[in-house]
Formats: C-alpha cells, structure tokens, sequence
C-alpha cells in the first residue's frame, strides 16, 4: 500500500469534511435557524445542499481508502 497516496486521499478528503461541516456549523449556530426567522422549506434546502456534497466526500474517501488497502492500483501497474 502506497502511504503517499492515502495520505493524499485523507488530508484531500478530511480539508473538503471538515469545510462543509464548519459552514454547516455557522450556518445553524446563533440562532441563525432556530429563531423561526426562516422558513422550514429554505432550511430543508439548505441542509440538502450542505449535506450531499459532505455525504459524497465521506463516501467517497472511505471508497478510496477501500481502493488503497485492496491494492487494486498495484495490480493495474503489472498491465
């Protein structure tokens, strides 16, 4: 297993997660939401909007991660 490349993968993979996360954060944090100044559609969409590309990067660093610790990159090397 090459360290280099998942290293790569976890630091790419983490920085993406922990953005959307801390937007997700200051988005729902002070009151911003729970003060009932915005309606209950516009927070669904913007959970919807936060959560997919935070859901996606997730799934696709443990893909990654899968890809590495399998070896299936070395074993494309041969061919």
């Amino acid at each position: 297993m090459n360290k280099k490349k998942l290293w790569g993968a976890l630091l790419s993979g983490l920085s993406v997660i922990i953005y959307y996360s801390f937007i997700l954060i200051l988005v729902f944090s002070d009151g911003f939401i729970f003060d009932n100044s915005m309606p209950k559609p516009l927070v669904s969409i913007l959970l919807i909007i936060i959560g997919i590309p935070l859901l996606g990067v997730t799934i696709a660093l443990i893909s990654r991660i899968r890809e590495l610790k399998g070896g299936e990159e070395e074993e494309a090397k041969k061919y």
